[in-house]
């Protein structure tokens, strides 16, 4: 695999960042001008919380001609950018100015366009290496999963999308220069997970976007990527982001696709985890053990608009980790409401936890390995470097290896408990008969069933 492509101008995120904090110190510093010119260079290049700072300097610093005309321009840039600041600073500017200034500066926005930056990739090395290749300057790497005819199929898909974003995303189009490389997952039908991963620092990208009528979807979802993980690295920014939302630290992320009542979903989602709230201690720390939330219904933009799964939600283990536990829902929203919703985070932290079991039994018996071999090596018996498991260490084993294949839907114990905790919330809620059979599929899990008859029954 090539290296990532070095940086000329704005080409990487790392030295994005390090050139906006340097200004914003030099700013806090007194030093107004220096730092005015800095983020000038970051604001040509589409960078919306340093397009925020050289609005400021154009409407409280500047004695240029036609500055508060520059100054609204830059400032509705930045709002378009996403920038909260921005869209304050906006709507005081427009506010305290004729209308014939305001005209001009949002007249000069709308024909503004980024400075095309001088990015360019090191040599690049032929190799046999299947697992890697490169789009342009972008190296994209294929992850385990991934068939090498969808791997070529996705490359090509990339290519596209990224010869489109100055139609799909005009104004902040330089953005995806600073991705630094792509790694395409797995994913099926209408999974569009795209995300910059904080551990690789690159972006994942799912190729269900394979799916996809057009690329006009991945093309703007590459730039949506870059500015999330850009405002999040920015103390001083929030982002405005029309499409997600949160609730005290668990993220709730709708659909780019714009039939799929995205903003309705995230309030949904917003209001049940706060109803959550209502529930025991011990069921309101499953909901809570959930980081993220993802909406991925299919629609009159994928190819089929039949959803492949006949689950409305799902927990993601294979992508979920320690500090991202996932949640993936793939109908659309239609009936549902509050309470049913809980049911659904509630079964889903239940899996979030069994995961987190699942991940500490595996550190454990690689330690209890490793010390078992030391000692008895220590003694002279080499052979129980061969011999280090017990029986219960072989049973959990087991479990390891069948969590890895099927998933905690596909093991019956795990299951089960996952719906025996969804019939304690239903009961906490006093919810009815038919929407919990709406919300609960009990298959075989006596405990839960006896459980919820038990409580019909002494509720008649």
């Amino acid at each position: 695999m090539s290296v990532p492509a070095q940086a000329a101008d704005f080409c990487d995120m790392n030295t994005t960042l390090a050139s906006y904090s340097a200004a914003f110190k030099r700013k806090a510093r007194g030093d107004v001008e220096n730092a005015f010119q800095s983020f000038k260079k970051m604001a040509e290049a589409a960078v919306a919380p340093a397009q925020r700072h050289v609005a400021q300097y154009y409407l409280e610093e500047s004695h240029e001609d036609m500055a508060i005309e520059k100054g609204i321009m830059w400032a509705q840039l930045a709002a378009w950018g996403g920038d909260l600041d921005a869209q304050k600073i906006l709507k005081s500017a427009i506010a305290a100015s004729r209308y014939s200034v305001v005209d001009m500066g949002r007249a000069w926005a709308r024909d503004w366009r980024p400075q095309k930056q001088d990015c360019y990739g090191s040599a690049q090395t032929k190799t046999d290496d299947t697992d890697s290749a490169a789009v342009g300057r972008f190296p994209i790497i294929r992850s385990d999963g991934v068939s090498d005819e969808d791997f070529v199929k996705f490359g090509l898909r990339l290519q596209e999308a990224l010869l489109i974003v100055d139609q799909t995303a005009p104004y902040f189009s330089s953005l995806v220069e600073l991705i630094p490389a792509f790694e395409v997952i797995p994913g099926e039908g209408s999974d569009r997970y795209i995300q910059w991963e904080e551990d690789k620092d690159w972006v994942q990208v799912s190729i269900g976007y394979l799916h996809d009528d057009t690329v006009r979807q991945l093309s703007y979802a590459l730039v949506l990527a870059v500015q999330r993980h850009l405002f999040d690295k920015i103390d001083d920014a929030t982002f405005v982001d029309q499409i997600s939302g949160r609730y005290g630290p668990i993220k709730i992320y709708g659909s780019l696709y714009g039939d799929t009542k995205s903003r309705e979903f995230v309030d949904l989602f917003q209001k049940a985890i706060k109803h959550a709230r209502e529930l025991p201690l011990v069921l309101r720390d499953k909901v809570n053990f959930l980081d993220e939330i993802y909406y991925m219904p299919p629609s009159r933009y994928h190819v089929s608009s039949l959803s492949n799964h006949n689950i409305f939600a799902s927990y993601d283990y294979k992508r979920s980790k320690p500090n991202k536990r996932m949640m993936l829902v793939w109908k659309k929203l239609a009936f549902e409401d509050e309470d049913q919703i809980v049911l659904e985070l509630v079964k889903m932290g239940a899996q979030a936890q069994q995961q987190a079991m699942i991940e500490g039994m595996r550190g454990k018996m690689e330690g209890k390995k490793r010390e078992d071999a030391i000692l008895k090596a220590l003694e002279g018996d080499m052979s129980a470097v061969q011999n280090m498991f017990t029986k219960q260490a072989s049973k959990q084993k087991d479990l390891l290896d069948e969590w890895q294949q099927k998933g905690p839907d596909g093991i019956e114990k795990l299951y089960c408990e996952a719906v025996y905790a969804q019939v304690q919330a239903a009961v906490a809620l006093k919810m009815g008969q038919l929407r919990v059979s709406r919300a609960i599929n009990f298959k075989g899990c006596k405990k839960a069933r006896a459980a919820w008859r038990t409580y019909l029954n002494n509720k008649e």
